[in-house]
């Protein structure tokens, strides 16, 4: 297996040699001895390691094919993540020893890396790629041997495209243009060296080549499906090809429609056509290769029944849950179970398929999603659970907010409705602490209480007794391999937040809510109302001997850190203040702050605090079709294409946004989190979007809440999120009376009507033109070797939009419309061929506050009183 490097064609993955996988997988289940040591265990583990980040690798697809307007350039192939999750499937929980061997041979696939690969290949279907309508590799993701594609509607459509577009007479053609060339098809034969010059030359012929090797999986495909009577179709082609050799039938590489058939034989060609007419003549029957029933799906088809147990952090907690009728139990009352933060099983994971001879190191530090944390453990005979990512204390701040923690549990709830395979049941806890209800409990005792009555929404919910509930729970057994790991160490009891005070029944039953505090905080003085930038202004301008004042004066508030981050910035983070460094002292404030959201996120950006989930936020968007941008409105943007690794996420939001606004690193986190589950739950609010840009969406959010006087960073997250779904469905409303308000929030969110880029097209291909501004321009040029579904095309046209001040952004999308209207009504007409945009609009004297109507008039008089056109009609082309 090559390294996954995108600088050399040589050093990507390759989906052949990922469906080598699914070789070694069907042969071991057949009781073949293919793996003598626990060093090819662990190889074969990191392996799988490995593919697991195919989602977020650029590549070259099944034919070593990039981009398609520039081929050596890789990007993200449906066709690989399809192999690699079929893969990634076939290995989970195989024993590469055989059945019945010790564990410590078992493959461990983690099922939230499978879910990551499934969104984005989804995002992709039934495109190739972003570049690319079609390729014959989707038939072997859809098909035999991936299966991978769930949705017969889905299957239908890439059935029809590669039919319409790339079936020959005599095969299929790979891709559009297909003329051979460089392609990667070393595994479909023993050695390249044998292959004739003549033959050689054929693969870079004029004329395009058909692949006659691609009816042998649409053969097999049928006969999986049932469909005996197409069988007959794709065999009418192949059977004239074959010639052959040795008394054999073989199958020629490819069909040249120049020169005719090739007589170039390989091994995996003859293996494929061999195992087709054994499978037709029913010699074989397809759950006799299917080991992983890649072809039966394995869940059970209808909502798994998901159990919780509740943990309280003491029996005087747990008595004062069960005046309310909340059942719970305390940690030291399941002593058989134990129950981890779910870093901890990230720390014995990381053993896992390490080993010390081969610098193989396991499992890399990856925080494990809400399908991993809803199994049992098996440890050494020891059984353990872990709760949710989102209930870890040494997890982002925002798990201090009751009301967004709620909130968690519904969607963890939902997520795994939707998406559990495991014919077992799903099982996690739940850890409530008094800090949890500090404030306002409302929200979690609602929840608790319908989960009580066995249903949330139309998921059925079994609450219960641990010890109960893991008898029918989903259950995974790894070796400890950890050489340091002590289990009582690990139990959550140690957790610092059992140390907290237990609260009262009166202060759980408090209907104030923290918005409600914040408003009566907010009346206590001037200084509550003042914006960060306003406080970073005046400790600017403080002493040093002030700034010490400020930073340790009682009670501690946000003033404190921020005289604290000045401190840092004048004398370094390791500058003492009564005894303790400046990092010494935020964390201490960031572990004792509760309320106080702006200390908070202040505090995490300062000590670099990043959400482990935030990687995965940042694939949902990616898995939308959608793009994200980093950076404060109004400065450079990091635009983010693909899935990020952690590591660099977590360089962008530090380095690059932290040095350009440092609170920004943390709202922007938040911002991620909130956007990523609209997108699952509301899709429809981001209709029309194509980048979504974090830095600006924070700015109009601000700006909103000055007028409310109260400062968007002082918000509680879960009002923050609040804020951003209303932002997002504010320009969906009536426009009329508020124009000025809907363009404005319009250019910010970047959202262009469905039609925009037809109306783009249609201009662009009516004549030769250019539209500039500034650097950027949009020229009929870049419709060649395109069309106007392509993501590459709405991409051109957002980025042309993106250099146009916010305020104005708007204004192109009406002038694009009234020019496409021209020509349409006007074919006639023709515009200049070098069209500045910004000036245009300028000369045009069109404001923000008149209507569509007066807009596109003012446009169509300008178009002829500056001479932009020859003729124009202008009662016709008035945008209504």
């Amino acid at each position: 297996m090559a390294s996954w490097n995108n600088k050399r064609r040589d050093e990507v993955l390759h989906v052949p040699k990922v469906y080598r996988y699914q070789i070694t997988v069907s042969m071991i289940r057949s009781g073949l001895v293919l793996i003598y040591t626990l060093q090819e265990c662990h190889i074969i583990q990191n392996l799988v390691y490995y593919i697991e980040r195919a989602y977020r690798i650029k590549d070259y697809g099944m034919w070593g094919q990039g981009r398609k307007d520039r081929p050596d350039e890789p990007e993200l192939s449906a066709s690989s993540i399809g192999i690699t999750i079929a893969a990634l499937r076939a290995c989970d929980g195989l024993n590469l020893f055989g059945s019945g061997c010790s564990h410590e041979t078992s493959l461990f696939v983690d099922p939230d890396a499978v879910f990551r690969n499934v969104s984005i290949l989804q995002s992709l279907l039934p495109r190739e790629s972003k570049s690319k309508d079609v390729d014959a590799a989707l038939i072997m993701t859809k098909g035999f041997p991936a299966f991978i594609v769930e949705d017969q509607t889905l299957c239908s459509v890439i059935e029809e495209n590669v039919e319409g577009e790339l079936r020959g007479c005599h095969g299929y053609r790979r891709f559009i243009g297909d003329r051979g060339g460089r392609s990667d098809l070393s595994f479909l034969s023993q050695s390249r060296e044998n292959q004739s010059d003549t033959e050689s030359n054929l693969l870079c012929a004029d004329s395009d080549l058909e692949w006659p090797f691609i009816n042998l999986f649409q053969i097999m495909t049928c006969v999986f499906e049932g469909r005996m009577e197409d069988v007959g179709r794709y065999r009418s082609v192949l059977d004239p090809l074959l010639f052959t050799t040795d008394g054999y039938p073989t199958i020629p590489l490819f069909y040249n429609n120049r020169t005719g058939p090739t007589n170039t034989r390989t091994t995996a060609f003859q293996a494929f056509l061999i195992l087709s007419e054994l499978l037709e003549k029913q010699l074989v029957l397809p759950h006799d290769i299917d080991y992983r029933k890649q072809k039966v799906q394995t869940s059970s088809g209808g909502s798994p029944i998901i159990q919780i147990a509740l943990l309280s952090e003491s029996t005087a907690f747990q008595a004062l849950l069960s005046t309310y009728g909340i059942t719970s139990q305390t940690p030291n009352q399941i002593e058989s179970v134990y129950v981890w933060p779910s870093k901890k099983l990230v720390d014995l994971l990381y053993y896992h398929g390490s080993d010390e001879k081969l610098g193989l190191t396991g499992r890399p530090k990856r925080p494990l999603g809400s399908l991993c944390t809803s199994r049992l453990w098996k440890i050494d005979g020891k059984s353990v659970v872990c709760i949710p990512l989102y209930q870890d204390k040494q997890d982002f701040y925002i798990s201090k907010d009751e009301t967004f923690i709620a909130k968690a549990i519904k969607s963890h709830l939902k997520f795994l409705r939707a998406h559990w395979r495991d014919s077992s049941r799903p099982t996690f806890c739940l850890f409530l602490g008094s800090v949890l209800f500090k404030k306002n409990g409302k929200p979690l005792f609602k929840l608790l209480n319908t989960l009580k009555s066995g249903k949330f929404k139309d998921i059925p919910i079994k609450m219960g007794r641990l010890q109960e509930l893991i008898t029918v729970a989903s259950k995974k057994e790894i070796p400890n391999a950890s050489p340091n790991m002590d289990f009582h160490e690990n139990r959550i009891l140690a957790s610092p937040v059992l140390c907290r005070r237990t609260l009262s029944i009166k202060s759980l039953t408090d209907s104030k809510t923290e918005l409600s505090n914040s408003s009566a905080d907010q009346n206590e003085g001037k200084e509550v109302d003042k914006e960060y930038c306003e406080i970073v202004a005046e400790c600017e301008t403080l002493t040093k001997e002030n700034l010490i004042s400020r930073a340790t004066a009682e009670p501690a508030t946000h003033n404190n850190v921020v005289a604290l981050i000045e401190l840092s910035r004048r004398h370094g983070r390791d500058y003492r203040v009564d005894g303790d460094t400046i990092s010494e002292l935020m964390e201490h404030h960031y572990k004792t702050q509760d309320g106080d959201w702006l200390a908070l996120r202040c505090c995490a950006a300062f000590l670099r605090k990043t959400v482990d989930s935030l990687a995965p936020s940042v694939s949902a968007v990616i898995a939308s079709g959608r793009s994200l941008s980093f950076g404060v409105h109004g400065k450079p943007e990091i635009l983010v294409e693909g899935p990020l690794h952690p590591r660099l996420l977590r360089g962008i939001l530090h380095n690059q946004v932290g040095g350009q606004n440092l609170l920004h690193s943390s709202l922007q986190q938040e911002c991620l989190i909130y956007i990523a589950e609209l997108l699952v739950d509301h899709p429809e609010l981001f209709k029309g979007i194509l980048i979504i840009r974090l830095g600006s969406m924070i700015e109009v959010l601000q700006s909103a809440q000055r007028q409310d006087q109260l400062p968007l960073e002082k918000l509680p997250p879960h009002l923050f999120s609040k804020k951003i779904r209303s932002l997002l469905s504010a320009d969906q409303k009536s426009k009329e009376g508020h124009w000025k308000e809907h363009r404005l929030i319009t250019g910010i969110l970047g959202r262009v009507p469905d039609d925009f880029p037809s109306r783009v097209w249609l201009i662009l291909q009516h004549q030769k033109i250019r539209f500039v501004c500034g650097e950027g321009c949009l020229v009929s040029t870049d419709i060649l070797n395109t069309k106007v579904s392509e993501p590459y095309f709405a991409m051109k046209i957002e980025r042309f939009l993106n250099c146009f001040p916010t305020d104005t952004r708007h204004f192109v999308i009406e002038l694009f419309h009234v020019l496409s209207a021209t020509l349409q009504r006007n074919p006639e007409v023709n515009l200049v061929e070098e069209f500045p945009v910004l000036d245009f609009i300028e000369k045009s004297e069109v404001k923000q506050d008149q209507s569509l109507e007066e807009v596109s008039k003012k446009f169509v008089e300008s178009l002829i009183k500056f001479e932009f056109v020859k003729l124009v009609n202008v009662d016709n082309c008035i945008v209504s």
